[in-house]
């Protein structure tokens, strides 16, 4: 959750689209992009800053 809103829209979105379509496939990201029209913008963040959220350490 220490994402963007956007980003957190998107991963949301990328979530609701693996109820439909269970694979990464043309359909998937049609649906995605449907879903969350940042999809690429969202996609490119999570790429350059995701792994800087996965090294939070919370106790």
């Amino acid at each position: 959750m220490m994402a963007p809103p956007a980003v957190i829209n998107y991963l949301v979105a990328h979530e609701v689209a693996h109820l439909k379509e269970m694979n990464h496939g043309p359909k998937f990201w049609k649906l995605c992009e449907k879903l969350c029209p940042d999809t690429d913008r969202c996609k490119d963040w999570l790429k350059r800053n995701g792994g800087a959220l996965q090294a939070i350490v919370f106790e």
